[in-house]
């Protein structure tokens, strides 16, 4: 499993990572009182991210 983003704290009590193998991109998010995980496949990933960044830009 290759680390692609190490623990980033990107808040007061949240951290995100990344990794990935190779079939797979995980993507993790913890907080104080709760975790969770997705695997995605590179196009699931992708389309992620798509979505991911479209929001962003609605957001400002």
């Amino acid at each position: 499993m290759e680390e692609i983003l190490d623990e980033v704290k990107i808040g007061e009590k949240l951290t995100v990572g990344v990794n990935a193998s190779n079939e797979e991109i995980g993507l993790f998010i913890a907080s104080e009182d709760v975790s969770a995980s997705c695997a995605f496949r590179k196009e699931e990933w992708d389309k992620f991210v798509e979505a991911v960044n479209k929001a962003d830009k609605k957001i400002e």
